[in-house]
């Protein structure tokens, strides 16, 4: 019997396959573990060559998810339980394997190239407490909300619950979009504007609710200063407890961390722009408004997030949910490579653009480009 028809006829077992997920936080802590096996302080660096290099191979090798092997039908909702246990379960994962890189770089005697390979290597596995965050946040529930700010805590990102939900969703595909890149922008120059812009962006959204419901926007009831004061608290005990080496740490690997979410949307919308009505206002989101990617690895260590254009086509559909559609905007290649390639702004151009055209059959005008972002006041 092959994989794909024991998995049609025991779909239950699919829930095996998201195991390998939960993986991903530990990655990091490989360094740690082959530094104090081997006394090699450089093997601080092994989690960084495994993410970039091992990681884009294995994407290639295993290739798409033709028979959609991470996918649930919706008839098929008695197994949603587990599923939404599992992302939950991330949590207290993600903190060990962040917690215990604090306590290696605030207690070991480490070079500096060993404490910024273990820093940096800590960013990339908080980008999976942000994709966890970003899963969990979409909940309505309290005890989802709360799970998503404690795990989006250690990146100091707690405001993005409010920003990518409430903003994001509405503006994603337009110039207003601080998270969707212009074509040929490039990777930093999207990440500089980005970053702040979701920082604007939630407090004006969460000074709107406060004005709505008749209270102060400096009112702990903001979520955004809520966040930022646990996040700070939380910061301050493990400063006053391991020390202040161990601040650039947190620091370091939370600018790495978020760095990786603003790749992550560069990627998913680059030059994208939704269709305008006749009285000038954008159409709602579609499936097209989003680059997708059915790639089997990318998909599994992020929640079936690079099923981007469902995503946002259906933004509270669970990830177990999100279906591979058809005729939608393809990425030529996974997460991990087309991340690389943004790295390099002439390969990622050289890379995307023809596939940006190719997409639009050539026809600029519905292309997200600079100049509409400044003709429309969002230079």
């Amino acid at each position: 019997m092959s994989l794909v028809s024991y998995f049609e006829k025991n779909p239950a077992a699919k829930r095996h396959i998201w195991l390998i997920s939960m993986t991903y936080p530990f990655i990091p802590l490989m360094g740690v573990g082959l530094m104090l096996a081997t006394g090699n302080v450089h093997m601080a660096w092994a989690p960084i060559v495994f993410i970039y290099l091992i990681m884009p191979i294995i994407e290639t090798l295993l290739g798409d998810d033709e028979h959609d092997l991470l996918g649930l039908d919706h008839e098929q909702v008695e197994l949603s339980p587990f599923y939404r246990f599992m992302v939950h379960a991330s949590m207290p994962v993600i903190y060990m394997s962040w917690l215990i890189g604090a306590w290696f770089v605030a207690t070991q005697p480490l070079p500096v190239s060993s404490y910024i390979a273990l820093t940096w290597a800590h960013g990339a596995g908080l980008a999976f407490a942000l994709n966890s965050g970003h899963e969990i946040g979409h909940k309505t529930d309290k005890v989802s909300k709360w799970v998503a700010l404690l795990t989006l805590a250690p990146v100091f990102y707690g405001h993005f619950r409010v920003e990518h939900n409430t903003g994001h969703h509405s503006d994603v595909a337009t110039p207003r979009d601080s998270a969707t890149a212009r074509f040929g922008e490039s990777y930093y120059g999207f990440m500089m504007r980005e970053y702040p812009g979701a920082w604007k962006r939630a407090w004006r959204l969460e000074s709107k609710r406060a004005s709505r419901r008749g209270y102060s926007r400096f009112s702990l009831k903001n979520e955004v200063i809520a966040t930022v004061l646990f996040q700070v608290v939380l910061w301050s005990a493990i400063v006053l407890v391991l020390g202040w080496t161990v601040l650039p740490y947190l620091i370091g690997a939370a600018a790495f961390g978020s760095s990786m979410l603003s790749m992550q949307n560069y990627v998913g919308h680059y030059g994208l722009l939704r269709e305008k009505r006749p009285d000038g206002k954008y159409l709602p989101c579609m499936p097209h408004h989003s680059w997708n990617t059915k790639n089997m690895v990318t998909n599994i260590i992020s929640y079936n997030l690079a099923r981007h254009s469902d995503h946002h086509a259906h933004p509270s559909r669970h990830y177990q949910h999100l279906r591979n559609l058809p005729e939608v905007p393809e990425l030529p290649y996974g997460y991990g490579t087309m991340f690389l390639l943004a790295y390099f702004p002439p390969l990622f151009r050289k890379v995307m653009d023809p596939v940006v055209l190719a997409n639009v059959d050539g026809d600029m005008s519905k292309v997200l480009t600079k100049e509409l972002c400044a003709a429309e006041g969002y230079a």
